[in-house]
């Protein structure tokens, strides 16, 4: 009995380390589960849509090409001015005295409006004005009897003069108001009779005659626009910048424009405008080089203009490349970190700067130290916090903390 006691025992002592060990292992893996399930929501904490980012040394112009540039747009020639003439609403043209390609100056005539029609109106109207004219005097007399009446007239009788005298000076106003709105019609018409001869605004060249009138092409749009005159020998350069890089160009921004053909052709000149208020269409964009391949078609385009030094070798419809930067300019700073204040933002404390970085693929806020401002470029150097190897975005309002970043190299 007592060797079946030990054994027994032992048998015990055996299931439960059994038990033990089986506990020890599952806890193991539950907590390992548990640090991979914390670790993957970590990862995915902040999700949301995408924002890009720049190298600091993009942003510094330290890793340029062949060339000496960092950033190369598409670009297209246009005139510096266009002017759209449309004929007025209901008015037909009687002759044209110009043809496309001629050249215009201020002030020549461009073509006639129809005034057979308008003619006849006003004729009609002069008679229907002497024939109001003719019912006022009338009106006057017999205001003027009933007046004269009236004095002699008492009771009834004058309350009824009274009665009669009001009504005349009333359909005497009446038509005292028609009478001003025909003259005010006769002169519209004649004015557009004298005028009937429309002349140039500007000098240049006339590009297009509609002689159809409205238009519409293949995208739906419609064009009213009756003739197109473009300013001669004035170009400017149209490009297009994506969402993401809009706020990398400012305004007075120099360029070098750089012909396709011939990359060692180059002209200068400066960005003067950015339309951020009117985002090309999709179709128009491979208008400027690109394809329906291109991921950035995804996103909205703005077009920037840019004004010229020289027009001498251009022509009108030429597709160049835009290049920011003159095309003998060198960064302005190699060493440290220099950084536009328009990178920087504060919360709380306003001597306190942040910017946006990237860190592990996400965006991060990360305080930084700034030093002295370069006069002559307007960047700060950023002493502590950030160096040129780190990828940072533009402070929007839509960035936060935790939002994924795609770092444009």
């Amino acid at each position: 009995m007592k060797k079946k006691s030990i054994v027994i025992i032992i048998i015990v002592i055996v299931v439960l380390a059994l038990a033990a060990g089986l506990y020890f292992w599952e806890g193991r893996e539950l907590l390992a589960g548990g640090s991979q399930a914390a670790s993957a929501g970590s990862e995915n904490a902040g999700d949301g849509s995408e924002v890009y980012a720049n190298r600091v040394s993009d942003i510094m112009g330290l890793n340029a090409s062949d060339l000496g540039l960092n950033q190369r747009f598409s670009g297209v020639v246009e005139p510096q001015k266009t002017t759209n003439i449309q004929l007025e609403t209901g008015r037909t043209t009687s002759e044209i005295f110009v043809e496309v390609d001629d050249a215009v100056k201020a002030g020549d005539p461009l073509f006639q409006y129809d005034t057979d029609e308008l003619m006849m109106t006003v004729e009609k109207d002069k008679l229907e004005q002497e024939k109001i004219e003719n019912n006022i005097v009338t009106q006057q007399q017999q205001l003027e009897e009933l007046q004269k009446q009236a004095k002699n007239a008492w009771g009834d009788t004058l309350l009824q003069y009274t009665i009669q005298i009001q009504e005349a000076e009333v359909n005497l106003k009446q038509t005292e108001y028609e009478l001003d709105v025909k003259k005010m019609e006769i002169e519209k018409n004649q004015k557009a009779i004298d005028q009937s001869i429309v002349v140039s605004p500007m000098d240049g060249i006339i590009r297009q005659i509609n002689e159809k009138g409205q238009t519409t092409d293949m995208y739906g749009n419609t064009d009213n626009t009756f003739m197109t005159i473009i300013a001669d020998g004035q170009f400017r350069i149209k490009g297009l910048i994506n969402e993401q890089n809009v706020y990398q160009i400012t305004e007075g921004t120099p360029v070098t424009i750089r012909s396709r053909v011939d990359e060692s052709i180059t002209w200068s000149g400066v960005i003067d405008e950015i339309d951020t208020a009117n985002p090309e269409s999709s179709q128009n964009q491979n208008y400027y080089g690109g394809g329906v391949s291109d991921p950035m078609l995804q996103s909205s385009k703005y077009p920037f203009y840019v004004s010229l030094d020289s027009f001498d070798g251009l022509m009108m419809g030429q597709h160049v490349y835009i290049e920011l930067g003159s095309a003998a300019a060198e960064p302005a700073h190699t060493e440290g970190v220099w950084l536009w204040e328009g990178f920087f933002f504060y919360e709380d404390d306003p001597t306190i700067p942040y910017v946006w970085a990237v860190e592990n693929g996400k965006i991060k806020k990360r305080e930084i130290t700034i030093g002295e401002m370069d006069p002559e470029t307007g960047a700060y150097q950023v002493t502590e916090g950030l160096t040129q190897d780190d990828a940072i975005v533009w402070p929007d309002e839509s960035v936060t903390e935790g939002l994924k970043a795609v770092v444009m190299e």
